[in-house]
This record gives C-alpha cells, structure tokens and sequence, in this order.
C-alpha cells in the first residue's frame, strides 16, 4: 500500500513540475502568453535577427533572379507555432534604391528547417 502511495505522490510531483515548466516558458517578462502571440523584437541589431533577414533576402533573389541587398533589419516580431515565425520589416538596396520590405521566414532550427514564406515591397 505504501508503495502505491509513492508512485501517486512522485506522480503529483512530476506533473507539477511540467506545468510550471509549461506556464514558465509560454508566458513573456510582461505577463503576456507567448505561444500564438506575436512579440515585438527587442533588439533588430540582434546578429540572429540580422541573419533570418539576410537569408529572406538570398532566398528571394534565387526565386526570382533578383539582384537585391540585405541593408538592415527595421523592425520585427516573432511567433511560437511549433517552430518561429519571423515577421521582419528590412530595408533592402535594388540599383542604389533603399526600400522597405515585409518579409515572413519559419524556423524549425531542430529539423534544420528555414523557409521563406513572403516577401512583399511595401
């Protein structure tokens, strides 16, 4: 009978731990829920924001044989959906023209995945 106890009582404690776990890591500094949600890059300077907009650039100009050059990141956000999404607005050079893109990347780094879903001039 005691031994059924433990197994409940380590059982408890297992599941506890996992859903703080969960709440811990699906929930921003701000208190706003994570998974879903987009949040707002905290620094466009970041070298892995800097790199997602470089590789929609690369990624864009072998679809369409253009000639474009990553220039900066503006701004972006992120969200969790069983990988990331990017949504970056970048500025871009075309013949010595800078111009402002949208551009939307997902991520699966742990599938070794990166896919360049839209690239819109804005």
């Amino acid at each position: 009978m005691t031994y059924s106890h433990h197994i409940s009582f380590l059982m408890i404690i297992i599941v506890s731990l996992f859903f703080n776990l969960y709440i811990t890591t699906c929930v921003a500094e701000n208190g706003q829920k994570t998974v879903g949600n987009w949040l707002e890059i905290a620094s466009p300077d970041d070298p892995a924001v800097i790199e997602i907009g470089e590789f929609a650039v690369d990624e864009h100009n072998k679809d369409t044989n253009s000639t474009l050059k990553f220039e900066r990141v503006v701004k972006g956000e992120t969200q969790i959906v069983g990988g990331m999404n990017w949504r970056l607005t970048i500025e871009v050079e075309d013949v010595q023209v800078v111009k402002n893109c949208e551009v939307l990347v997902y991520e699966q780094p742990w599938q070794n995945v990166t896919k360049l879903i839209s690239f819109n001039t804005v």
